[in-house]
């Protein structure tokens, strides 16, 4: 007799009765058909261990076992008729031979058309490479990693197949004769077959959802005893109670787990289940204790079991607390004994010199937190956040959409909207987006720091979508609670977009974030026409609105729609204000081809007061004509954009009203751009997204700055702006051999020009051109020394932000160069270097090592210009050629 035939559920119910059983015969028919099933089960429970080795025990012992713990959890109180036993064992037998690739007749083919699997292999390759992978890269997937996901995609829908289990056949190895089931008898496979699958499947549920979802009690089949009834809801309260309580040795065998070797939380998992003895039923919880103490080097492994129990505990109140409120006789075993305590847990799973003091991280106060870490503290006092964030939370929403959907790469727009009721000024925005669920709108939605996009929820509520190339710009999942920033009275009404009117979703945040939101279902006038989501937010105060229209660091008269323009100038969505009339101020990937001028003015925003137009005018044709556009190696638009002086002499009078740059992540502004005006996409690795990195390859980041080059010498003839362009342009990686970089005796002179005229020098002094312009201030008639260069030696960070400058890897020297160089070969310095390197024909490692930086320490000073007959010294470096000069000792480096 095997074990599970002692227990006294089977013994009850399945057993054979005495000879004046009146239903012996359907008992017995029961029982063999149980049998029968739970042979082939234990075949197909072996094959997990296959595909799953890391897994504790899933096989025939585990299908057995369970019947001993359901003995335990139910109690003596808790009756089964005979066909509830049969249903209940058969739930037992198909709960997780899911996790088996065998439970698949036609194996990982139909894994391979599960949209999981499509979604699972491009977030692995997303996590591998950085990227959203093409539908390419996912069908030519590595083998290991389409391993990987057959592992998570067999424990993702283990739970989902069981419910076909009890129905499914194998072919033989022909594919023309014999069929197997699970259930040989056809009968009892027609009548109890979909029950079995449906219980088996709610294992995997939250346990509020089994009322709903499975059926009410149904009656005995024709033959049977009309008090053999089934209650499916109470079934699976006892298969999920026993499951979550067996964690014996006879699941993580201690030669199995030398055999198999597993690592990490797995190893865990094996290690402690190794050392529990059965529990035992005290009153009314379970007490589970150790054959041996956890010693300091499996601390790990004893807080796992911690959180194991702990999580057992939940599982019997939870389901205590639906028996008990549906009128059902509850089980014996509601909790698990000193769970709520780690020190007095450790008396019966016991510690070897240590002890297990629950020092994990808390947050005493969750609502203070994230009104901090999701407010001015991340963000600073920017009025601006929270209208970024709800427009980059709508964007996501409609790119969702338009992929689940198909749709065109224009289709969707987001609304902003103001206005003011008796509550006070609010703004609102809307999107056609793809819509939150009640379980989305009460989970990552509320859960600080939890986003949906690229989790197994979204995988879930919206699968293939990750397949499809979706990528969000929100990652961390705090950009909502911004919103606080403006006011405490938040309103969220939701609809996802296959969903029906009246089940839109209202969300309600009455005081902010420290009173609990409400959720309700819309009333007439809340409801969306269409799927999607819309915010409004009250502000706090009118200064609120008024700081949104004004610029912190300069006066200017900004609109709502300017505002807007300005704050996300390269979506691919449109983007509509309405304040009251509708208007379209960004529309879907615009940027890329509407009018120049237009285009930066959107960038730039309204005049600073007091500039002049024309001047402004001037420069934006200039800027305008020069735009290029920049794609990467697959043809995708990466930027628009074009050199710029940072403050140009081409005009009378100074003009600091410069037209701006920007890195944009996500189509939304992050940080400036020096020296570049228009547009770059980038990347942004900081919650606040205020600084981001151009997504612009070196080689065609170069490539496009030569070309700036060569169209600035075309269009202009100011040396001090072409010099100025020179400088940034040679910081990009581009080549300034037609810009004038220098000032001689001859005048502005291009490194082309330099190499020409300064080869005879043996050696060339280059004096920074501030030092020049200073005494020219004082002196008259000053004429530079023959071998003399005046030139900027200054270099202007590309990237920078009103906090930061921003690293730009791109840019940074490739080769190896003495340290006193580095800085000065990303300078118009390097460019004369250069050029004098070409004309004496040496290396340039073999010029800068018989050359002196003014970084030595004891600085260079050597005559640099006359003045009326007088000579004047400055400090310089010193430029040598080394065939003609022998180097002397250099004086001791200063470090810097």
């Amino acid at each position: 007799m095997e074990r599970y035939e002692q227990t006294s559920l089977w013994q009850k119910t399945l057993f054979p009765h005495s000879t004046s059983d009146a239903e012996s015969v359907n008992r017995d028919r029961l029982c063999a058909a149980y049998k029968s099933f739970r042979e082939r089960a234990r075949i197909l429970g072996g094959e997990i261990a296959i595909d799953l080795p890391e897994f504790t025990v899933h096989d025939v012992t585990h299908l057995d076992a369970l019947w001993e713990f359901a003995d335990i959890v139910v109690g003596p109180d808790l009756l089964l008729t005979p066909a509830e036993a049969f249903v209940l064992g058969g739930a037992f037998l198909i709960h997780d031979l899911g996790m088996g690739l065998a439970a698949y007749p036609d194996g990982i083919p139909t894994l391979k058309k599960s949209p999981l699997w499509a979604d699972t292999i491009a977030s692995l390759l997303r996590r591998k490479n950085g990227s959203s992978p093409s539908l390419a890269d996912i069908e030519a997937a590595p083998v290991d990693l389409c391993n990987e996901a057959m592992r998570q995609v067999l424990r993702e829908l283990h739970a989902k197949q069981a419910e076909r289990l009890a129905l499914v056949s194998w072919t033989d190895r022909t594919g023309k004769s014999s069929q197997y089931h699970l259930i040989d008898d056809p009968d009892l496979r027609k009548t109890y077959g979909t029950i079995i699958g449906k219980i088996a499947h709610s294992h995997w549920w939250p346990v509020q959802q089994l009322e709903d979802r499975l059926p009410k009690p149904i009656g005995a089949p024709g033959g049977f005893d009309k008090t053999w009834t089934v209650d499916a809801v109470k079934l699976a309260c006892i298969l999920r109670a026993a499951d979550a309580s067996h964690i014996d040795e006879r699941r993580a065998p201690g030669f199995l787990a030398a055999l198999r070797k597993p690592q990490g939380v797995s190893a865990d998992h094996w290690a402690f289940q190794e050392k529990l003895y059965q529990p035992r039923l005290e009153v009314d919880r379970l007490a589970y204790s150790s054959k041996e103490g956890f010693s300091i080097k499996e601390v790990a492994a004893w807080w796992t079991c911690y959180d194991t129990l702990a999580m057992i505990d939940k599982e019997l109140r939870s389901v205590d607390a639906l028996l008990a409120d549906t009128g059902r006789v509850r089980l014996a075993a509601r909790g698990v004994a000193q769970t709520e305590d780690p020190v007095r847990l450790a008396t019966r799973i016991t510690t070897d010199d240590w002890i297990p003091i629950d020092a994990s991280i808390r947050v005493g106060n969750v609502a203070k937190l994230v009104s901090n870490l999701g407010g001015e503290k991340l963000y600073g006092h920017n009025a601006l956040v929270p209208l970024r964030e709800l427009i980059q939370n709508a964007c996501d929403a409609v790119r969702a959409r338009r992929l689940m959907e198909n749709q065109g790469a224009d289709w969707g727009q987001v609304f902003v909207r103001t206005g003011e009721d008796a509550d006070g000024r609010w703004i609102e925005v809307e999107d056609s987006g793809i819509g939150m669920s009640k379980r989305v709108l009460t989970g990552p939605f509320l859960d600080f720091g939890c986003s949906l996009w690229g989790t197994h929820l979204m995988h879930q509520e919206l699968p293939g979508l990750e397949a499809k190339g979706f990528a969000s710009t929100g990652q961390f999942g705090i950009g909502f609670f911004s919103v606080f920033m403006w006011g405490n009275k938040v309103h969220i009404a939701s609809r996802r977009a296959e969903a029906a009117r009246d089940d839109t979703l209202v969300l309600e945040f009455r005081d902010g974030l420290g009173a609990r939101p409400i959720l309700r279902s819309a009333n007439t006038t809340e409801r969306l026409m269409d799927g999607g989501t819309r915010v409004r937010v009250w502000l706090r105060d009118r200064t609120i609105y008024d700081k949104l229209m004004t610029d912190e660091y300069s006066e200017r008269k900004w609109t709502l729609e300017s505002r807007c323009a300005w704050l996300c100038p390269a979506l691919d969505v449109n983007l509509y204000v309405c304040s009251p009339d509708r208007s379209l101020v960004v529309g879907a990937r615009d940027w890329i081809s509407m009018p120049g001028k237009d285009f930066l003015n959107r960038l730039t925003g309204p005049l600073k007061r007091g500039k002049s137009s024309k001047e402004y005018s001037l420069a934006l044709t200039h800027a305008a004509a020069a735009l290029r556009l920049v794609k990467d190696d697959r043809g995708e638009p990466i930027g628009r954009c074009c050199v710029t002086a940072h403050s140009p002499t081409l005009f009378a009078s100074s003009y600091f009203h410069s037209i701006e740059g920007v890195v944009t992540v996500g189509g939304f502004r992050a940080n400036e751009l020096t020296g570049i005006a228009g547009i770059l996409t980038g990347t942004s690795s900081t919650a606040a997204r205020n600084i981001a990195v151009p997504d612009i390859h070196k080689e065609v980041l170069s490539s496009w700055a030569t070309e700036q080059a060569d169209l600035a010498v075309k269009k202009m003839r100011d040396y001090v702006w072409l010099a100025d362009i020179a400088s940034t342009i040679r910081s990009l990686g581009g080549s300034t051999q037609k810009l004038p970089c220098a000032e001689g005796v001859f005048g502005w002179m291009s490194p082309s020009d330099i190499a020409v005229r300064y080869a005879k020098f043996d050696e060339v002094l280059l004096v920074q051109d501030a030092s020049v312009s200073l005494a020219r201030r004082h002196l008259t008639d000053l004429v530079l020394m023959p071998n003399v260069l005046a030139i900027n030696v200054g270099l202007r960070p590309v990237l920078y932000s009103r906090d930061n400058v921003t690293d730009w890897p791109e840019l940074n020297n490739a080769i190896e160069i003495p340290k006193d160089w580095q800085f000065a070969l990303q300078t118009l310095e390097g460019s004369v270097i250069e050029a004098l390197t070409e004309a004496w024909g040496c290396s340039l490692l073999s010029v800068l090592a018989a050359s002196s930086s003014n970084k030595d320490g004891g600085s260079t000073r050597r005559e640099v210009w006359t003045s009326n007959g007088k000579a004047y010294m400055e400090t310089v470096a010193v430029i040598r050629n080394p065939n003609t000069h022998k180097k002397t000792k250099r004086p001791t480096r200063r470090s810097f």
